[in-house]
């Protein structure tokens, strides 16, 4: 499909070095839309125009350069100097955009008129240092008290309460011309000749209680790709539909990368409302991705470690073991009226970065990594143990203690996300299917890697937790008139038995029976899961089902990859490929083959993917998936701890060649290319240098095939 759309209500989205920028198509901020300049979790420009004599320019068109840099085109309209009337299009202005730690604007206006012309310029610059949260709630509270200082050569906008600090430093240098600075216009009175041009720079640079944040790149070159996209030293070669995602997803999620220093070094969740550490949108991105190496897991895995929770507190639901959720620098947060210090309520996290180390492990051998984070691994399972077992009956279930807290702690965690089959919204206490899945691959994750230092008795300890709760959960979660596990289990234990695609996270972490799990596959590209372009959350035959819903029947592609890799490891090649080549389609439909966090859930024959409104692009769990397409492509098990790595290539019809060059495992690197000849796929080349590459899958935590037993070696 050659297709594009774009969101409703264009708006464009450039961020780079903790920065983002909202602005409409034209590149403008309005204050009553949720466009701004955001950093620290905070607006710090409202309000950013451009206009000729008080009127709008013609846009003529525009194009992004880079995740930070655009250029825009305009010519002016019909306009009235001094000297009289003016047909359109005898100025021309040019916007070179860069948004890197700071903003950096270039307006170059020129002229093409057959006489003088007189002109005004006008920008309305405005900073309402309004908190993100209010921003993204349209809940906007009274305008705040905010300071303006105009300065020789710009304006100084301060807000101050209480401790918290925000400012923006503004500067302006301009080719000679009158400048008058007026609350929160400024005019610049301009006279033109024929071929004559006028230059105007503007730094915006936030200010976060005294840290002044600088431009982190020559605004005047090209935009450069995070070096650590090229120091990977991936390459892949396919056809356009598996290329051109892969190549922008591999940009995206470096791109996304925030640096805190000492190894720190994470994937954000999504630009514009997520530019934060956030628990399991930073650990998914990095086990979906090892493909393009350790570097994301590895600094996840330190930036969570570092704010493993202590102590108790019921405002951030808070408890000794637990990971983060997320972590804000927002002045509601600062206040205390948000529990975003960081907050807790998310129930996965601690089984995540138990998979996350592993697999990290897994792609680079390395001990050392492991030595590192055992303890707050093995502490986050004891929470599990202690906290997320609520009634000691062996399964996970969450509920909220905070008066702000989030009503459902899965990964699908809007207030409404979780429903039975009749539509109801179960009471909590909840246990979601697929919190079960995560710790039963977290155990079996953890054994590993305590027999690696030596600790077998509690690797074996381990194990028989894992077989546990797969009895369990096969006991309790199995609906055998529909051949599906129900999504999960009330505060009564009794099934909240919706249709919903929850399930298909089972597969992925290998915890279902084989004969169960062919079931599932049918039951998950059957036409009410399965929508032409994806999986839907829920199935559309559930009373609360909707397809513009943020989880009642919208797609994410992240979750439909998970299943896509559950049914592969089970054997259902061809339902694994069809899900895969639906993500792959849809994301065609978006500009820069460029998947966005989710997607409405209309079938395919409605026409092209249906945006949702105000879906993260990019976002780091839907960057990752077409890096795990590739990696689910060459069927790569990697084995770094044994010099090693496993591989059984598979091509479906609609893919030819796969190259990829570059495969980081352990010390060594492996260059392989295969290609579909008839119904088979043949291996081409194999070059690895320090590492033996064995053919055929083995059964393994996450990659591999599952444990025939659930939890044997």
């Amino acid at each position: 499909m050659n297709a594009s759309v774009r969101i409703f209500q264009p708006r464009i989205v450039l961020h780079g070095s903790g920065i983002a920028l909202v602005s409409d198509i034209q590149g403008q901020i309005h204050a009553e839309e949720r466009y701004g300049l955001f950093a620290g979790d905070t607006r710090v420009l409202s309000t950013y125009k451009y206009q000729i004599n008080g009127n709008g320019w013609t846009l003529l068109g525009q194009a992004l350069t880079g995740h930070g840099s655009g250029q825009w085109h305009f010519q002016n309209p019909a306009f009235r100097d001094e000297q009289g009337l003016l047909e359109p299009g005898v100025l021309a202005l040019t916007l070179n955009r860069r948004v890197d730690g700071a903003l950096h604007d270039d307006f170059r206006i020129e002229a093409y008129g057959q006489r003088r012309i007189f002109l005004r310029f006008i920008l309305q610059l405005d900073a309402d240092f309004v908190d993100l949260f209010e921003v993204k709630s349209d809940s906007i509270r009274t305008p705040l008290r905010t300071m303006r200082k105009d300065n020789d050569d710009g304006v100084t906008l301060v807000y101050e309460r209480n401790g918290f600090q925000r400012a923006l430093r503004v500067r302006l240098s301009s080719s000679p011309c009158r400048i008058v600075i007026a609350g929160s216009r400024v005019t610049f009175a301009l006279a033109l000749e024929h071929c004559e041009s006028w230059h105007c720079c503007v730094d915006a640079e936030p200010e976060l209680n005294g840290r002044v944040l600088k431009l982190a790149s020559d605004p005047h070159q090209p935009q450069q790709e995070p070096a650590s996209l090229h120091a990977a030293g991936l390459c892949l070669e396919s056809e356009p539909l598996l290329q051109e995602p892969f190549m922008f997803a591999r940009r995206d999620l470096h791109a996304l990368a925030i640096d805190r220093g000492e190894g720190r070094r994470f994937v954000a969740a999504g630009i514009p409302w997520f530019l934060a550490l956030f628990g399991r949108d930073s650990l998914l991105p990095a086990i979906m991705a090892g493909l393009d190496g350790a570097w994301s897991g590895e600094g996840a895995l330190a930036a969570l470690q570092a704010h493993q929770a202590r102590g108790y507190d019921d405002f951030r639901d808070e408890q000794p073991g637990k990971f983060p959720h997320e972590l804000r620098d927002d002045e509601l947060t600062f206040r205390g009226e948000l529990p975003y210090s960081p907050y807790y309520g998310t129930h996965d996290v601690p089984s995540l970065y138990c998979l996350a180390l592993w697999n990290t492990w897994r792609w680079t051998g390395a001990r050392d990594l492991v030595e590192k984070h055992i303890d707050a691994a093995l502490h986050g399972l004891e929470w599990c143990d202690k906290h997320g077992d609520q009634d000691g009956d062996g399964l996970q279930e969450y509920a909220t203690r905070s008066r702000k807290g989030y009503r459902n702690q899965g990964w699908k965690d809007a207030g409404d996300a979780i429903v039975d089959s009749a539509g109801r919204q179960p009471e909590v206490p909840l246990a979601t299917v697929e919190l079960q899945g995560y710790l039963y691959a977290a155990r079996l994750a953890m054994a590993e890697l305590l027999d690696c230092l030596g600790e077998a008795e509690q690797a074996q300890d381990l194990r028989g937790k894992a077989l546990a709760l797969r009895e369990l959960v096969e006991r309790r979660y199995w609906l055998q008139q529909e051949g599906f596990y129900a999504l999960a289990l009330d505060k009564d234990k009794k099934p909240a038995d919706a249709i919903a695609s929850n399930a298909g996270h089972l597969l992925w972490c290998g915890l279902s029976a084989s004969d169960r799990a062919s079931t599932v596959a049918r039951r998950l590209i059957a036409d009410d899961m399965f929508s032409g372009w994806g999986l839907r959350t829920l199935s559309s035959r559930n009373p609360a089902y909707n397809p513009l819903s943020y989880q009642r029947g919208s797609v994410w592609p992240f979750d439909t990859m998970l299943s896509a890799a559950g049914l592969w490891r089970y054997g259902e090649h061809e339902s694994a490929f069809m899900l895969v080549r639906a993500i792959l389609e849809a994301a065609q439909c978006f500009e820069s083959s460029r998947m966005p966090e989710l997607f409405g859930g209309f079938a395919r024959s409605h026409g092209v993917p249906v945006p949702y409104q105000e879906a993260n692009i990019p976002q780091a769990w839907s960057a990752a998936v077409p890096i795990m397409i590739v990696q689910l492509l060459l069927g790569l098990v990697p084995d770094a701890p044994n010099g090693r790595c496993h591989i059984e290539p598979r091509l479906p019809e609609w893919l030819s060649r796969l190259s990829v060059s570059g495969i980081a495992i352990g010390n060594g690197t492996l260059d392989i290319a295969i290609s579909r000849r008839g119904e088979e796929t043949v291996v081409d080349q194999v070059r690895a240098t320090g590492v033996e590459v064995l053919r055929g899958i083995p059964r393994s935590v996450l990659w591999g095939k599952p444990w025939a037993d659930g939890a044997g070696r």
